[in-house]
């Protein structure tokens, strides 16, 4: 199978130095998408940087990898990112947005598989919670998930006990738990919602999506960068960024062909660990292919400023949770984007 570990060779004049190659974890989400493209496109040799990345599908995984000193930043969502610096202020800081959904544009999907979970509709969904009925649903606590599904019900007038969310913050797992009708619903962000739909294999059930919910509703995914890195060497950092920028503009003018065909040999081990075509029989293989081909290629953007309003919102609904013990102003948090 082939591994997401890769070093960029450094140029002959590198442009700066750094003892050892700049460690970044990634997690299966679409802001690291253009981190692993500017890795395939070569963007940080050209940057004279060497980086090493580290696919991490658990969050709680690349958070204490960064804990440990074993990373020098990670990809998460701004919960996570917001959880990550209350623990660690002294190492922790966010430098940026990674990735945001476009905003008119469905991102999250709530996917039941009805013949199992014996709802077949929104109402029905409702009406179950409603009653008092123990409707599981499969979603990572303390992240933006959460955030965004604790939204969605509240607007619908409808309160969801606590002991109903339950997932693990692997998202394969959510979606095999799903897959599986283990859980009533499972609630999945683009790609992975693309890949179980069009995902096929013998006996799969049928799946149901029984709404979707915009890129509006959603916080963006941050990078969270060591702050002795930042305060030390920032030029390093400014390399990074700057090639991921240049990975967004090459991302947005290719052809769709173009970025599947450079994105496919990264994509399943990124997204899909363990499972990917390397390792599969010739017939799943396509079937792995064909499901990946079908993922909607978003608009990327560049990275950016965390919007003070958004975090916010996102940090005042973690002390709601009693995730964080006391605030956590913005200012203390968030630093503008290296480069």
């Amino acid at each position: 199978m082939r591994t997401l570990t890769v070093l960029a060779v450094v140029t002959a004049v590198p442009i700066v130095s750094l003892a050892a190659p700049l460690k970044v974890s990634l997690p299966p989400a679409m802001g690291a998408v253009p981190v692993v493209m500017a890795t395939a496109w070569d963007l940080f040799r050209a940057e004279g940087i060497e980086v090493e990345l580290i696919p991490l599908p658990s969050q709680r995984d690349r958070m204490l990898a960064f804990q440990a000193g074993q990373v020098d930043a990670i990809v998460t969502d701004l919960t996570g990112a917001i959880l990550l610096v209350a623990s660690a202020p002294r190492e922790a800081v966010i430098g940026g947005t990674a990735f945001s959904p476009e905003p008119a544009k469905d991102h999250l999907a709530f996917i039941t598989p009805p013949a199992l979970s014996r709802i077949a509709t929104w109402d029905d969904l409702m009406a179950r919670i409603a009653s008092g009925s123990r409707v599981q649903i499969a979603v990572p606590r303390q992240s933006d998930l959460e955030f965004v599904v604790d939204g969605v019900f509240q607007e619908c007038g409808v309160t969801v006990p606590a002991d109903l969310y339950i997932g693990q913050d692997d998202l394969l797992v959510n979606s095999t738990w799903t897959l599986l009708g283990m859980v009533a619903v499972g609630v999945l962000p683009r790609p992975h919602a693309d890949y179980i739909l069009t995902y096929t294999f013998p006996g799969k059930p049928t799946l149901t999506v029984l709404t979707w919910v915009p890129g509006a509703s959603f916080p963006p995914e941050v990078f969270v960068v060591r702050r002795s890195l930042l305060e030390s060497q920032p030029e390093i950092l400014a390399a990074f960024f700057r090639a991921v920028r240049q990975s967004v503009a090459q991302l947005n003018s290719e052809d769709r062909e173009s970025v599947v065909a450079a994105a496919l040999p990264w994509a399943v081990d990124l997204f899909f660990p363990g499972s990917g075509p390397e390792t599969a029989a010739p017939e799943v293989r396509t079937q792995i292919e064909a499901a990946i081909a079908a993922i909607v290629i978003p608009t990327f953007p560049a990275p950016g400023a965390v919007d003070p309003e958004v975090y916010d919102r996102v940090m005042a609904w973690a002390l709601g949770k009693n995730y964080l013990r006391s605030p956590l102003p913005y200012e203390a948090a968030v630093v503008p984007p290296p480069g």
